[in-house]
């Protein structure tokens, strides 16, 4: 086990060993452990603690305060046992990593199996602190994941086709400007029923824009076809028959994990929509049941393409767009940004700018809605 340990896990352990020897304490026992995680500075725990709103000082300095002297003589004490809950801290600390599927145990693995022994010290102080489990968890996984971000490359496009144009027309500049030179885009037609016709279209409009184009309903090993493409683009129709099929064809982490490697991302419409953290805020009826909302959470907010303003003379008294993002907001504090017709978001690593001919209007818990004219950063909803 110790093998596996990361160079932090291990000076975390010798400082746990030290602190006990230093208390005149018999053996190794949690609170030992995070001190000796405390010891170091900078360590990949530290960043996750901070994710979730943990002081580190304010954490040693309640630990210190409840740690009481021992009486056990310092001298001729190399080695020390641990104790029981100790070693169900390494045990939980073991599971945490095997969870993630992690080769080595680092200094945030300890950190959760302090933290999942709860009868133990650490465990009752850092949940005092509003840093338990489950806590820890979700701020490790935000902090990766705004990591893994950080080489997407996207073009997220309201609609694919504007009154009176042709098909992708109104943003052919921009897709030639996103992928630069000749690419082998695969195209993902789920959105609609007709996968072959709407292959054809999309094909005609890449290759007039000097791309090759193969769409991934014709390929027999789909996520094969993903490793093996220079781009993705995903077509619009409806999102909830989309992100069904990404699931049924174990599509999803295939095309997440290629984009967050850098891969370029050509979303329209629905597959403007999956590429949020979820489908959520689709104007779409729900004519499928997908297994989850979950989207490909490229992005940490959510879109609502073909945003349409309220009509200050329609007689309509159906809900208005305005008012079910809302009404999302009555649920949920995630940003959404309404990508009106003619408008689209690109994303470069940490960098977001929003291009087009019409504004997006940015919907926030609590807030009034905000406009913004393209050409303009918006790289603020990247820092989530």
């Amino acid at each position: 086990m110790f093998d596996r340990f990361s160079d932090h896990a291990r000076q975390a352990m010798a400082q746990a060993r030290l602190h006990a020897l230093r208390l005149r304490h018999p053996a190794i026992a949690p609170e030992h452990l995070l001190l000796g995680l405390l010891s170091q500075g900078h360590t990949d725990a530290d960043f996750v603690l901070s994710r979730a709103g943990v002081d580190r000082e304010s954490l040693r300095l309640a630990l210190q305060t409840a740690l009481p002297p021992g009486h056990e003589p310092a001298e001729g004490r190399s080695q020390l046992p641990f104790t029981p809950e100790a070693k169900r801290v390494l045990e939980a600390m073991m599971a945490e990593a095997l969870a993630r599927s992690d080769r080595h145990l680092g200094s945030v693995h300890l950190l959760l199996g302090l933290a999942a022994v709860p009868e133990s010290m650490p465990a009752q102080i850092l949940a005092k602190l509003g840093a338990d489990l489950p806590t820890l968890r979700r701020a490790l996984d935000h902090a990766v994941h705004t990591l893994e971000r950080s080489a997407v490359r996207l073009l997220l496009i309201s609609n694919s086709t504007m009154h009176g144009g042709g098909y992708l027309e109104h943003c052919a500049a921009q897709i030639r400007d996103f992928l630069g030179r000749r690419q082998r885009v695969l195209f993902v037609p789920y959105a609609l029923a007709d996968h072959d016709g709407y292959a054809a279209k999309a094909k005609a409009a890449f290759e007039a824009l000097g791309h090759e184009l193969v769409s991934v309903h014709t390929k027999e090993h789909g996520k094969q076809a993903v490793d093996e493409a220079d781009a993705v683009f995903v077509g619009g129709g409806n999102t909830f028959r989309l992100l069904t099929a990404l699931y049924e064809h174990s599509l999803l982490p295939a095309i997440q994990r290629r984009a967050l490697q850098g891969m370029p991302y050509i979303g329209s419409s629905a597959g403007t929509n999956v590429a949020t953290l979820s489908i959520r805020t689709t104007n779409d009826m729900p004519i499928v049941q997908p297994p989850s909302f979950a989207a490909l959470q490229l992005v940490p907010f959510q879109i609502n393409p073909h945003y349409l303003d309220p009509d200050p003379a329609s007689k309509h008294m159906g809900e208005t767009r305005e008012e079910r993002l809302r009404q999302f907001h009555e649920e949920h504090d995630t940003p959404v940004l309404g990508l009106r017709e003619g408008c689209m978001l690109r994303v470069e690593g940490k960098h977001a700018e929003l291009l087009g001919t019409t504004n997006a209007r940015l919907f926030r818990r609590g807030q009034a809605p905000q406009e913004f004219v393209p050409p303009c950063d918006l790289s603020f909803l990247l820092d989530d």
